[in-house]
């Protein structure tokens, strides 16, 4: 059993590269492949378990690749675009990828430690918010504009990619609006205008940078991922921020939480499952098809299968990353990006055929107009969290 516990946990490390490596190509993709095969549910409910959640963990690893080197983000990577990849530009790509990498093995560690605590805290903090949760999100939402020095251009940004969100959530499955609409927001825009600002990479040092402690780092990207695991309509990203902005992180700090919160998140959901029974993410969703109650021994081998998928992925993904960055800098950037932005609106038509390249040219119209306006990108993030909000007050039931 043992053994074949580890081969299951390898397929999804494996397939957990592959789905972080390609732009578009989610783990919500793969889970809902397999769940619509009748072969899954004849297999030990235990090996379904292990591959989930090491696939799932390995992807919070390596989807930092593309954000980093290709400014092609991912749901939960999405504002790891602008630190990250200023970074590449600035010719420490590979620091930065080190950085999101050492966030995630610092918090992992961290969370799986104090996890049978979690099991009291998360029902304890959700009986405490989720009567005032409409409230949280309007005030988070404000504050978000009136930080920005560009208000009304933020205001605007937010209110706009807010009304794209409500519309394409409402109208279209989510394979038509998700990643078209992130990829337009987040990605697009900035290869855009990027590509006319730079021709190729500078040369890039590959080494980790200096060394220092992120303990700070670390905290507040677990108290993030809890918060955002708590809090619907608050991804990774967002809840990285929030964060940093109440906490005066540097750009170091940030990439630091936010690779902490992408990975963590994942137990935080995990734990919000069987301890509230919500489901805040994909891997979340897929294992309450499988099981609808875990025991002990089940809770320990998922931490099991997520603490192995952590520190072979960390490993996996800095030595991935630092031949790919190290490729990139012999590159025409320009074409690069174009290139990207090709293989983006190919994926989108692939992935979510001509509704989904609707969203994206709009989001791309937006996107565009954030960066030319100088208000902060966060401010995209209307896209989750106006239909968030609005469901929760019932507005977004009457549209």
């Amino acid at each position: 059993m043992f053994a074949e516990a580890l081969l299951f946990a390898a397929a999804g490390i494996l397939l957990g590269v592959i789905t972080g490596l390609i732009p578009g190509l989610h783990p919500n993709t793969v889970f809902v492949i397999l769940l619509s095969f009748p072969l899954l549910y004849q297999i030990n409910y235990i090996y379904a378990l292990v591959f989930i959640v090491s696939l799932s963990v390995t992807n919070t690893f390596t989807d930092f690749i593309p954000s980093i080197l290709l400014g092609a983000p991912e749901p939960s990577t999405e504002l790891s675009v602008l630190p990250g990849h200023s970074m590449l530009l600035s010719g420490r790509g590979y620091e930065a990828l080190f950085l999101t990498v050492l966030g995630g093995v610092g918090v992992t560690a961290l969370a799986a430690s104090m996890l049978p605590i979690l099991f009291y805290i998360i029902p304890l903090l959700y009986s405490l918010v989720a009567p005032y949760m409409p409230a949280i999100l309007s005030i988070i939402a404000v504050w978000m504009v009136l930080s920005s020095r560009r208000k009304p251009a933020a205001a605007l940004s937010f209110l706009l990619s807010g009304l794209l969100g409500v519309v394409s959530l409402s109208s279209l499955p989510s394979n038509a609006s998700l990643f078209p609409a992130l990829t337009g927001l987040f990605g697009i825009s900035g290869l855009i205008i990027g590509a006319g600002r730079s021709a190729a990479l500078p040369k890039q040092n590959t080494e980790a940078g200096e060394m220092q402690t992120y303990k700070k780092a670390v905290l507040v990207g677990w108290f993030s991922g809890l918060f955002s695991g708590l809090l619907p309509g608050i991804g990774s990203s967002q809840a990285g921020v929030i964060s940093a902005r109440l906490f005066g992180s540097s750009r170091k700090e940030f990439l630091v939480s936010l690779g902490g919160i992408n990975t963590s998140n994942i137990f935080f959901t995990l734990v919000a499952l069987y301890a509230i029974g919500k489901t805040r993410s994909g891997a979340a969703a897929a294992l309450s098809q499988i099981i609808e109650r875990a025991t002990a021994g089940e809770i320990f081998l998922i931490v099991s299968s997520a603490l192995l998928s952590c520190f072979v992925s960390a490993l996996l993904t800095l030595k991935t990353g630092k031949t790919l960055i190290k490729r990139a800098e012999n590159a025409n950037y320009r074409k690069l990006s174009l290139f990207v932005v090709a293989f983006l609106v190919f994926m989108v038509l692939f992935f979510s055929g001509a509704a989904g390249i609707l969203v994206m040219l709009v989001a791309t119209t937006i996107g565009i107009f954030t960066i030319l306006s100088g208000a902060r990108r966060v401010s995209m993030m209307g896209y989750f969290m106006l239909p968030t909000i609005l469901y929760f007050t019932g507005g977004f039931l009457m549209l």
